[in-house]
This record gives C-alpha cells, structure tokens and sequence, in this order.
C-alpha cells in the first residue's frame, strides 16, 4: 500500500474513532473509559493506543477535531468583520446555530472550562479567543454609544455565552428546522439586553 493511501486509511480510522469517542463523551462525560471506546468502535485496546497513545490524547484529539471543524471557520470570518454591529450579530446567530447542530459541545466546553491539565492549554486558549473576541466587540460597540448597557463587557461576553451555551440543555435536536428561529431568538435577546433593541428579522 503506497504511503499516501496508508496515510489517509489511519486518518479515516482515528476520525471514526473520535466520532465514536464524542457520542460516548455526550452519553457518559468524563465516565467514559477506553474500555467504552474500544467496544463501541470495534477495537482493540493496542489498536486504541497505536493511533492516540492514551486515553489524554483521545480526549484532546476530541476537542482539537471540534475546534477545527466548528470554531476556527467561524473565528475566522468573525475577525474579517470590520462592523462591529455586523460581528455581534454574525456571532450570536452563528454560534447559536452551531450549539443547536452538536449537542456534544454541552460536555466539550464544560470540559474546557474545568480541565487543568497542562495538555489541555492550546484548547483553553482557543475558545478563550471567542470570548475575548466577543468581549472586544461588546466594548466596541459600547463606546461608540451604540449600545447603552452599563453591564462590563467582559461580564456581557459571559452572560451571551452562558445563554447561547445553556441551548444545548433543553434544545430538541430532532428538530433541527427551529434552530435558525433559536438563533434569531438568541439575537433578540442579546441586542434588547444590551439596550440596542433593534427589532431582527425572522428568517
């Protein structure tokens, strides 16, 4: 077998196994064990430990395949955003219907917030840059005299966060045509409570 097909068979493999791994983490949290793993995905435990090595390495791969997908697109184009109206938005509404579309980021961020291992920093400074980003923004728009609240930006990052995060708790995810109105909702939520109050239109 040529290098670059090996090369692309073990990555389809470690991706199954992430997927399997977050379906677990969802299921069972941090009760999840490698034993949980190799079941679920059909495979061995040497199997297991050639591709992460151990069971911290899965876990960061977890999240770090996350990132990848979800957060760093999004940070991306938010960035590129030089309206600091058109960012707040873009981010609200975006992150909103990314929470409604993977009910695991329930259990991947919390994670994030509460894991100290040293292994886990470039995880942590990553969604800190959505929050800082977000924060930023907030102060932007706060000393423009665009939005008239009195609440810290920092402090409104973490409000609009904490909401936007608490969707995955009580959202239908075999409903997935309510979450644009979720993210419009979210959006109305936010630009009344940072006394904006410009009316959203439903889409």
């Amino acid at each position: 077998m040529a290098a670059g097909k090996r090369a692309r068979t073990s990555q389809k493999k470690k991706d199954r196994i992430i997927e399997t791994t977050t379906r677990l983490l969802l299921k069972k949290g941090a009760l999840t064990s490698t034993t949980d793993v190799c079941n679920a995905a059909k495979l061995t435990r040497p199997t297991l430990y050639h591709y992460f090595g151990n069971k911290r390495n899965l876990l960061l791969s977890v999240h770090t395949a996350t990132i990848e997908r979800d957060l760093k697109p999004y940070m991306a184009e938010a960035v590129s955003m030089t309206d600091p109206l058109e960012r707040l938005k873009y981010m609200v509404r975006v992150h909103t219907r990314t929470i409604c579309s993977h009910p695991e980021l329930r259990v991947l961020i919390h994670d994030t917030l509460v894991t100290k291992d040293r292994y886990f920093r470039d995880v942590r400074e990553e969604w800190k840059k959505h929050y800082t980003l977000l924060r930023d923004t907030i102060s932007e728009l706060k000393t423009a005299g665009i939005i008239r609240t009195d609440v810290k930006p920092s402090w409104a990052a973490l409000f609009v966060l904490g909401m936007i995060t608490w969707v995955t708790f009580w959202f239908d995810y075999e409903r997935e045509e309510g979450a644009d109105k979720i993210a419009n909702a979210a959006l109305q939520l936010v630009l009344n409570g940072l006394d904006l109050g410009e009316s959203v239109p439903h889409k």
